[in-house]
């Protein structure tokens, strides 16, 4: 019997399936079966490292998340201001200066994030500019952003790397193994919250 709360733009042919259009239930079904499959929609996802070019895509991905998840938590000029410094040349210099990804649904662009140096460290990193489109939120695309970037050398030969969250975005990190820095919980002057995850044997 089709779920009757299903989702009409759920990609899945499996109509008859009882979780068809219930995303959580699908994606635990799949994770606790014998049989390690993706989740359909999630077929045609994949991550690689940016390439030149990316930044007019990259640049529409942050401005559009920015717009419609972040504006609940910020005021519309601090929206506004953030949507500005993210142009594509802006994107293809931080990628320059950093390790970038991005992740696609098929050819289409719907994520990215790059980790670098903190301020040129060799031992401690930063992670930067991590989206997902708004649509594709709650589909495991962040976890996969992370899981990338905790794969590249720079998380790995440092013993302590940190990211501004905004306040959308702190629960997520949590849930990822991040730590407030310094205990602090609330927004510096910049309105991000920062947070850390220490690799122990690095220290």
């Amino acid at each position: 019997m089709t779920n009757k709360n299903t989702d009409p733009t759920c990609p899945c042919k499996k109509k008859s399936c009882p979780r068809h259009g219930d995303c959580d239930a699908c994606r635990q079904h799949h994770a606790e079966s014998k049989r390690q499959r993706p989740v359909y929609c999630d077929r045609k996802i994949s991550v690689r490292s940016f390439r030149k070019g990316d930044e007019f895509d990259v640049s529409d991905v942050i401005r559009t998340t920015l717009a419609v998840s972040n504006s609940k938590d910020y005021p519309p000029e601090f929206i506004e201001e953030n949507i500005e410094s993210h142009s594509p040349e802006v994107i293809a210099s931080r990628a320059a200066e950093s390790h970038f990804y991005v992740v696609l649904d098929g050819r289409k662009i719907i994520g990215c994030g790059g980790i670098t140096g903190y301020w040129g460290s060799e031992t401690e990193s930063y992670l930067v500019s991590i989206f997902v489109l708004p649509e594709y939120q709650g589909r495991g695309i962040g976890r996969r952003i992370i899981g990338a970037l905790e794969a590249d050398e720079y998380f790995h030969r440092a013993w302590r790397t940190e990211v501004g969250s905004s306040l959308t975005a702190v629960d997520f990190y949590l849930k990822m193994g991040y730590t407030y820095k310094n205990g602090l919980t609330t927004p510096d002057e910049f309105g991000v919250v920062r947070l850390e995850k220490i690799n122990e044997s690095k220290i």
